[in-house]
């Protein structure tokens, strides 16, 4: 019966995890985090720990703050279009004028135009005329993007399996075809945002705001925004589904807060003094060390305490992917999924892990993080990164490894006699009598 259950269980995740616009979103996100890194070095740059160079860049801030506006500052336009044409692509559908489409409905329901008078231009020394207030165009935005960018995409897919739309004659280039084909969609949804907004005043980004807002508390600067989201990552891939999915309805909020550090930095605050600690680099470099379940511990103790040749083996084999954080080797190859084992450290470890950063953070032992860095950066180097090269950061994610090493440790000693005692049954079942 317990078996029964466990496989109905992993069979809804595994649909939950499979649906297309989870998908959409999750692959539309990935699209932008190389934009975010490159703009995050900006920021970086602005903080490097040395006296004569922070003198030398204290006049040029505001000019650094350019790039980080123009990645971290645009990631909705960016993520819109993206989201759009990834589902679009599962639909299969131009993926490039389904997301300009996506992008111009996104504009027209999340963006206000406003004048800019000669006076104020003449003040702030901006070109009177029409402004764009870049809010929403940010992670304020995230939510109407992900939602304008599915609804456009499935207009576009319903009139096209309804065959409503212009076919242009053989011959014609794919390019113009297209456009043609979207023509009638287009229109409809552009119609349709144009009432909402400009006919019922209708908000539809700050409707979004408020519905979402329960989610907010995950996002948020407290205990319970820490352990949630370590407890449903580390459960989904005990299941054998990816755990980021978990981590997709509270991107807007941790990248709002990366968002508003970036400022606080911009503006002159230090690291230790920026608003939030609640983002996603907290759990990327203190708490999934060695990807999800804070696995590198493990993959130390199968590499170096293995006594099983099974152990030694795969230790061997997942201890360097797994310092780059690409835990799927031993997920999978030894495995955790499904493997009562390790179930409960799998856990129980990157939940500590977080208590502990947490702990340190609001205490002011370490600073807060204010920069993106590639996520297969090692968790010393990344989490030195991030927090605006705060040495204190090396020292908590050792501890956070010791810590996990000393959770998993009487369950791999568990497995490892268990699979020793296998190995050695099979040796002497293959001996001549």
């Amino acid at each position: 019966m317990k078996k029964f259950d466990s496989e109905k269980i992993a069979s809804w995740m595994a649909k939950l995890a499979g649906n297309r616009y989870f998908t959409a979103i999750r692959d539309g996100m990935a699209v932008i985090i190389p934009v975010s890194i490159v703009g995050s070095f900006f920021t970086i740059a602005a903080q490097l720990p040395i006296p004569a160079w922070q003198a030398f860049v204290k006049p040029y801030v505001t000019e650094l703050s350019v790039p980080v506006t123009f990645s971290i500052g645009l990631m909705a336009l960016y993520s819109c279009y993206a989201i759009a044409a990834s589902l679009a692509g599962y639909y299969k559908l131009d993926k490039i004028s389904s997301g300009t489409i996506a992008v111009m409905v996104f504009l027209m329901l999340a963006v206000e135009p406003g004048t800019l008078t000669p006076k104020m231009g003449k003040a702030t020394g901006i070109v009177a005329g029409t402004v764009f207030p870049a809010k929403n165009f940010g992670s304020y935005g995230l939510f109407t993007a992900m939602v304008v960018s599915i609804l456009s995409v499935e207009v576009i897919y319903f009139f096209k399996k309804k065959n409503w739309v212009i076919k242009m004659p053989d011959g014609v280039p794919p390019a113009v075809s297209n456009s043609f084909m979207s023509l009638a969609p287009t229109a409809i949804l552009i119609i349709l945002a144009w009432v909402i907004k400009s006919g019922l005043h209708f908000d539809l980004n700050q409707f979004l705001l408020s519905i979402l807002s329960p989610l907010s508390h995950f996002g948020k600067d407290n205990f319970i925004s820490v352990i949630i989201p370590i407890f449903f990552n580390s459960i989904f891939w005990l299941f054998g589904i990816h755990g980021a999915i978990t981590s997709t309805p509270i991107y807007p909020y941790w990248y709002n807060n990366l968002s508003d550090n970036m400022a606080a930095i911009t503006h002159g605050a230090t690291a230790a003094m920026a608003p939030h600690f609640m983002t996603e680099q907290f759990f990327q470099f203190f708490v999934y060390i060695g990807g999800s379940g804070s696995v590198l511990a493990l993959c130390i103790l199968l590499a170096f305490l293995s006594k099983s040749g099974m152990g030694k083996t795969m230790g061997k084999a997942v201890l360097i992917p797994s310092i780059f954080n690409i835990n799927e080797p031993v997920i999978f190859g030894l495995p955790i999924v499904m493997n009562p084992y390790f179930a409960i450290p799998f856990i129980i470890a990157p939940l500590a892990d977080g208590i502990i950063t947490w702990l340190a953070t609001i205490s002011g032992l370490l600073n807060k993080t204010t920069a993106l860095a590639p996520w297969t950066l090692p968790a010393p180097i990344g989490a030195f990164m991030v927090t605006g090269f705060d040495w204190r950061a090396i020292v908590i994610t050792i501890i956070n490894i010791i810590v996990a090493m000393a959770i998993y440790f009487p369950f791999f000693k568990m497995w490892d006699k268990h699979q020793l005692d296998i190995e050695q049954q099979a040796a002497q079942d293959d001996s001549p009598a």
